[in-house]
């Protein structure tokens, strides 16, 4: 256990203080400090590429194969700041689950790991779910060898869910 903790220490450390900058969003609506922390693995890392950001014309082909999912569930881009905050949100998480958390765990372990901070911020039932959406984000970084693959389409999963919970608000409802 003690050798265990020490190679994956980093790692462990960083995302648990994450959880806690998710703590002081879900009661003080701090949402900088959750972005700063998720940001934080490119100022350590000595190269970007370490992080996916590298293949973009690989992770671009993959990442559009996302847009039927509009076909289905339009979104609503009459407010450019909500979009724009999905992007950021979308490049952030996967900067840190994808480009950061699955350089030493499997796309599983990332994808419980990446639930969590969900069902402690919305206490629904779409938090939970967001499990099946991360192993795909995962699915195509893998395939991809890209961050940009499974920022789109975190990108375009955002803007779809949020597409149905304007049709379905009972889906946002809390469950505790």
């Amino acid at each position: 256990m003690g050798r265990l903790f020490t190679k994956y220490k980093a790692y462990i450390l960083l995302y648990l203080i994450f959880l806690l900058s998710v703590v002081l969003v879900k009661l003080y609506q701090i949402t900088v400090v959750a972005q700063i922390v998720l940001l934080s693995p490119i100022i350590f890392t000595k190269d970007i590429k370490d992080l996916g950001y590298r293949n973009f014309k690989k992770g671009f082909i993959y990442g559009i194969t996302s847009l039927p999912v509009f076909i289905l569930f339009p979104p609503n881009l009459s407010c450019w700041a909500f979009v724009l905050n999905n992007l950021g949100v979308a490049v952030a998480e996967e900067t840190f689950f994808r480009g950061f958390l699955m350089r030493r765990l499997n796309n599983l372990t990332v994808s419980l790991l990446f639930t969590l901070p969900h069902i402690i911020l919305y206490q629904n039932v779409a938090a939970f779910l967001t499990f099946f959406p991360s192993l795909i984000f995962g699915w195509v970084y893998i395939r991809s060898g890209s961050i940009l693959a499974p920022v789109i389409y975190h990108f375009v999963f955002n803007l779809a869910y949020f597409s149905v919970v304007e049709k379905f608000p009972i889906l946002y409802r809390s469950v505790f």
